[in-house]
């Protein structure tokens, strides 16, 4: 093998190593931005629980840091200006890093949402994971050095700003439910705790809706609710209030429900919907039916429950 042969190959295995970490780097960027995606509103409330910045910017900086994951996530899979993105992807991971210890040390948090719903890990977990992106951030840069962007490579990063761009502006109508909450057909309820119910939600079959403060189809749409109660379509339905319990009396005196109404801290019940109202059919505890952002018509509830 010749000498210039030997560095050629070296050279390639040089990049194809660094678009590995590149990879690597970017899965973890587009995955957190995918979730967040689903439901900016659940990461600005996160953002709002550092106490690092106004609540009033919380909304604003969510998508903000959905956008920015989105696009250097794309750039590293299409390896463009790879130097750039590694250094601004340790950027990115250093302000989290420093947000997080601020936060930790604070007590401000207990859980991170970077991944949304998906994960849930402490502070610590968090900077240790953030670390790792930087330390092969760090060798991308060093296996890249000298490397020149092809003009193919800029259009692969346009294309994938597409779909990126896509998900920024419609994720939170996307048909992603199931998904994003992590809550669908074959889902055990455990961490769901109902207060001031007379009955268990993991015995038997049960239909839960999930219902809240301004939510008008909560109300326009509890007619249908109180059909499948009054026609025992299955054996127990029970409304789950997102608020404190006096909150959840106001609600039930207001609108005179015909089954028994719990309530859970939003802060707990925000983890089972993106937006209200909502309902889950349990059968001991796991869902057989979810039906996300309304209440389900009585027929779906008879056909869901098949035919009882």
């Amino acid at each position: 093998m010749t000498t210039s042969t030997r560095g050629n190959s070296l050279a390639r295995a040089r990049l194809a190593s660094a678009w590995l970490l590149a990879l690597f780097a970017a899965g973890i960027l587009v995955v957190a931005a995918f979730y967040k995606s689903g439901d900016p509103a659940l990461f600005a409330e996160q953002i709002t629980a550092h106490q690092v910045t106004p609540a009033s910017w919380s909304n604003w900086l969510a998508f903000f840091f959905i956008a920015a994951e989105f696009i250097l996530g794309a750039a590293l899979i299409a390896f463009v200006w790879p130097r750039l993105s590694f250094a601004l992807t340790i950027l990115m991971m250093l302000g989290f890093i420093g947000v997080t210890a601020w936060a930790w040390h604070k007590g401000a948090i207990r859980d991170c949402g970077c991944f949304g719903r998906l994960i849930e890990r402490g502070p610590r977990e968090v900077i240790v994971e953030d670390a790792v992106v930087i330390a092969a951030s760090l060798a991308g840069m060093w296996l890249t050095r000298g490397f020149q962007t092809r003009v193919w490579r800029q259009r692969l990063f346009a294309l994938l700003l597409l779909p990126a761009l896509a998900l920024i502006a419609f994720g939170t109508v996307l048909p992603t439910d199931a998904l994003i909450v992590g809550a669908g057909p074959g889902t055990k309820l455990g961490g769901l705790t109902v207060e001031n119910v007379p009955v268990s939600i993991e015995e038997g079959r049960v239909l839960v809706a999930l219902v809240g403060p301004d939510c008008p189809p909560c109300e326009e749409q509890l007619p249908e609710l109180k059909r499948v109660a009054a026609e025992r379509i299955v054996p127990t339905v029970v409304g789950v209030y997102a608020g404190k319990a006096s909150e959840a009396l106001v609600w039930r005196l207001r609108n005179q429900p015909n089954f028994p109404l719990g309530n859970a801290p939003e802060r707990v019940l925000r983890q089972y919907y993106r937006r209200l109202p909502g309902a889950f059919l349990l059968e001991d505890g796991v869902v057989r039916k979810a039906w996300w952002g309304r209440l389900p018509a009585v027929e779906e509830v008879r056909r869901a429950a098949g035919g009882n």
